[in-house]
């Protein structure tokens, strides 16, 4: 894993890791059959865990079979475990890795945003950081938690600005505000995840990138 620059947290019993997959966000999960039911109890977990019910899990196993867990792993991996063996499941999975992340990657940005109430003039904002699935803001304005707005920005490197439907989920008071974007059009929610998947192979280490090309 290192040669890949994935950083692991290493944990030889069910407490320990039972208590990291409930409070942190993991992209991959890899469990050792071998620890026995400690092993398949960590995999039903990890499918209970409203963080980490997405992450792509891996069973190193002694078969090819788990048939003893209730939720099967994305991959299996048998041992005796290899350097190429490892490297080629690693290429399968990486495309699955990103795509979790990218489903709640927020990218640091600033940048204009205008916010428009119903039959209100439209309120300029600061952008904080964006996701797939909304945005959090600067402004000087209170907004009231579920009111329906429209939101404008521009990202860059695209020069075709974003016109979105959205909802106000929380506003602090102290001039923090954040938005759930409402269902877009399918151009739309591509051109956001495009920009979103080129943020997130520009942080990718280099080993890992790499990898990544040589898999596309």
């Amino acid at each position: 894993m290192q040669q890949f620059a994935i950083a692991a947290d290493i944990c030889r019993d069910l407490a320990t890791a039972a208590n990291l997959i409930n409070i942190r966000k993991f992209e991959a999960i890899v469990v050792d059959l071998a620890l026995g039911e400690q092993g398949i109890d960590v995999l039903e977990r990890i499918r209970r865990s409203p963080s980490n019910q997405n992450s792509v899990t891996f069973a190193v196993v002694d078969s090819d079979g788990v048939a003893d867990a209730k939720f099967q792993p994305n991959f299996i991996i048998a041992k005796p475990l290899t350097e190429d063996l490892i490297g080629s499941v690693l290429k399968a999975a990486l495309g699955l890795i990103i795509r979790d992340y990218r489903r709640y990657f927020r990218c640091p940005l600033v940048v204009p945003v205008l916010i428009r109430l119903e039959g209100m003039a439209k309120v300029p904002c600061t952008m904080m950081n964006i996701s797939e699935g909304g945005l959090a803001v600067n402004t000087v304005v209170h907004f009231n938690p579920g009111t329906a707005v429209k939101v404008e920005f521009t990202l860059p490197g695209k020069p075709t600005a974003f016109a979105l439907d959205a909802e106000i989920c929380w506003c602090d008071g102290k001039g923090l505000a954040g938005l759930h974007f409402r269902p877009a059009s399918l151009e739309h929610r591509q051109r956001l995840q495009s920009w979103l998947s080129e943020k997130i192979e520009e942080g990718i280490p280099e080993p890992m990138a790499r990898l990544f090309q040589k898999m596309q």
